[in-house]
């Protein structure tokens, strides 16, 4: 008799006990937000067990050893490495990190690496200087991904796109069974949209790519730039949404590019840049006719 009270005690005690004790998450999420000099884009760090993913290498050398330290106190093998795009802010580091991790898999979509490749020695050229040795010191490309998933022990990690974003060919990550995205730069959040390879149809066309990330239901979203202290939840979408949305309006209103300027920063006030206004100046001049539009 004692013993089956004894039994029916402990059951109680399971039933009753919280359900985060019970099942913890399937997987956990580390963001390093890096500096100015990678342009403040989020490198995501997605953990199960014993093993880890890498989403989007940093830009600067610097950033880059700051990920490895990232991932190194992790504790967890880092089986993968996922570019989202074809921007160096986003891939420029991975020798850094192959040189650290050289057993992980650096991946992107098939479309993204072709991407790479083709436009990697413009890039050279145009960022090299300005990087000097916090450049790479090997540029490179990702190796395709073979199908559409990721498995981090044996969770699902699904590759969302191509589509427009900042770039035509842009890809996201989605951890369904932690509700995460990680939309590379799909995704701003209070900083000032690149239109700089954008053409009005291409615009709404990243506007359509929102409203299909919307349509997941994430909880949690990583923007691919953020301005710094802000939560990695919904509000990228909403703010990149909103952006889109006001931008066709204030181009009509505007004279010229530092028009358009003026009308974007007071529409977007608390809104951020980097490199001195690239972001917001070669898109409006871009959107004002007064540059041609970036094609590398």
């Amino acid at each position: 008799m004692r013993r089956l009270l004894a039994s029916f005690a402990l059951v109680a005690a399971l039933l009753s006990a919280p359900a985060a004790a019970q099942e913890a998450p399937p997987l956990a999420v580390e963001v390093l937000r890096t500096s100015a000099g990678s342009l403040h884009s989020n490198a995501a760090l997605i953990m199960g067990e014993t093993d880890a993913v890498l989403v989007d290498p940093p830009f600067t050398k610097a950033d880059a050893h700051r990920v490895a330290a990232m991932v190194l106190d992790s504790g967890k093998r880092l089986t993968h490495i996922f570019v989202t795009h074809d921007h160096p802010d986003h891939f420029f580091s991975m020798d850094v990190l192959a040189e650290a991790f050289p057993e992980a898999e650096i991946v992107a979509h098939a479309d993204v690496v072709a991407a790479i490749w083709k436009s990697l020695p413009y890039k050279v050229k145009r960022w090299s200087p300005m990087l000097g040795a916090n450049g790479p010191a090997w540029p490179g490309a990702p190796r395709p991904l073979e199908g559409d998933t990721i498995l981090l022990e044996g969770h699902a990690l699904k590759v969302v796109g191509p589509m427009w974003g900042d770039h035509a060919i842009s890809t996201a990550l989605w951890a369904p069974e932690i509700r995460a995205l990680f939309p590379g730069d799909l995704v701003y959040n209070d900083m000032f949209l690149w239109f700089g390879e954008h053409g009005p149809e291409d615009i709404a066309a990243w506007g359509e790519s929102l409203d299909r990330l919307a349509a997941l239901g994430p909880e949690m979203v990583v923007a691919g730039h953020a301005r710094p202290g802000l939560p990695n939840d919904m509000s990228g979408i909403r703010f990149s949404q909103r952006y889109i949305a006001a931008w066709p309006g204030l181009v009509a209103q505007a004279s010229d590019s530092k028009d358009l300027q003026a009308r974007v920063r007071a529409a977007f006030p608390t809104a951020i840049d980097i490199l001195g206004g690239f972001l917001l100046v070669n898109s409006t001049e871009v959107a004002m006719g007064e540059q041609p539009r970036w094609e590398e």
